[in-house]
């Protein structure tokens, strides 16, 4: 580098080394003459690491709790971002509008069920009758794959679920289909909760919530907090609309391919595709396999190549129609991102990680974007924008 080069990038990038803290009070305490004040004081100097080591160890120790805080809180703000508009069309003070709109929530959840109910009952009682029978065919045909391929350990209905909920969320994950009863159950508890929750969110002006929370954090971060915030309540809703609209579309899809083809459970495996499309990626194609393994060992192999015809036409239709026209852009990632990171945060966080991975990642991808990427870009252009120092 020329001398004249060095003149001018030295200083600049030591001075621009100096606006972090960090580097000033390690200069402080190095040298007789300190850059600021704090010198004086050296305990101050570790004061913030050591907190940042107490909150490290707490969250350590208490991960599970906080988790589920974390989480819990995360739902409850999706789905007051996701009704904040509806606010707007009913009339009243707003402790009357959150209350109609509690209650409407629930009558509609309520007729909703309902009308799922009535013409599925009957599909899902017959499969339900059937299913010992349905399971004895399934562990014959897996005992008969494992003697042909050497397996050690002969394979069974029970391996292949505990195996794959293993897989998909991590220790513990294996409950995810042995105890199905006391997963839903957890699951609506969890789900009554997080709309307790978003109704108080929803009680008072975003406002009021929000000013006393960026408190905590140095006012120059403020601003990029507020953006962060503003930007992911239409994500948000954007995704939950997406993937409500997903499941509807994939059930009905489904249910249709699956008749067309001839599978015989077609109505409870179509059922169980529209709910697996809240995991991205890796639930539709866990469906797919399901559904193909129970036609392959209890009918023929030209009905399993039927379903995982549906089931590729179906991915077609979301991928060009649904998501282009729902999110529009709100889940621009890529699907090898989307992949890995349902698998990531389902090891982490066991079902709720998986049935929130694509918010965990908006989240992190938004602050990652206002606190890192943009600002970065603002800098590399102003630099090149600034004209050469004499």
């Amino acid at each position: 580098m020329p001398e004249r080069a060095r003149k001018i990038v030295i200083p600049s990038a030591f001075h621009r080394a100096l606006r972090y803290p960090l580097v000033r009070r390690i200069l402080a305490t190095m040298s007789e003459s300190p850059i600021t004040n704090r010198s004086s004081h050296p305990l101050s100097v570790w004061i913030a690491p050591l907190a940042w080591v107490v909150l490290l160890v707490l969250g350590v120790c208490f991960f599970d709790s906080l988790a589920t805080v974390a989480l819990g809180v995360l739902a409850a703000c999706i789905i007051a971002c996701t009704l904040a508009p509806l606010m707007e069309y009913i009339p009243g003070p707003r402790s009357s509008d959150v209350a109609v709109l509690g209650i409407g929530l629930l009558l509609g959840l309520a007729l909703a069920m309902f009308a799922l109910y009535l013409p599925l009952r009957r599909p899902i009682s017959d499969a339900v009758e059937r299913w010992p029978q349905t399971r004895v065919a399934v562990d014959q045909t897996l005992k008969a794959w494992s003697d042909r391929m050497g397996l050690p350990q002969t394979l069974t209905v029970n391996h292949l679920l505990k195996g794959l909920g293993d897989f998909l969320a991590g220790k513990g994950g294996e409950a995810l289909f042995s105890r199905s009863a006391d997963v839903f159950l957890g699951l609506l508890l969890s789900l009554t909760f997080t709309l307790i929750g978003s109704i108080f969110l929803l009680s008072e002006p975003p406002e009021r919530l929000i000013k006393p929370a960026l408190r905590f954090f140095a006012a120059k971060h403020r601003p990029a907090l507020q953006a962060v915030l503003s930007e992911l309540a239409p994500r948000f809703r954007r995704w939950v609309l997406g993937t409500l609209t997903g499941m509807f579309v994939v059930f009905i899809a489904s249910a249709i391919g699956y008749k067309i083809v001839g599978v015989e459970f077609a109505i409870p495996l179509a059922l169980m595709a529209g709910f697996a499309e809240i995991v991205p990626t890796v639930g539709p194609a866990t469906a797919c396999i399901v559904a193909g393994l129970f036609a392959l060992a209890t009918q023929t192999t030209g009905v399993a190549v039927g379903v995982l015809v549906v089931y590729c036409g179906i991915q077609a239709i979301e991928a060009y129609i649904i998501l282009p026209t729902i999110m529009r852009g709100a889940v621009n990632m890529h699907p090898a991102v989307t992949l890995f990171s349902v698998v990531l945060w389902g090891k982490v966080f066991g079902i709720p990680g998986l049935m929130l991975a694509i918010p965990i990642n908006l989240t992190i991808g938004t602050f990652l974007e206002h606190f890192r990427i943009r600002p970065r870009e603002q800098l590399e252009g102003r630099l090149t924008a600034a004209p050469d120092a004499p």
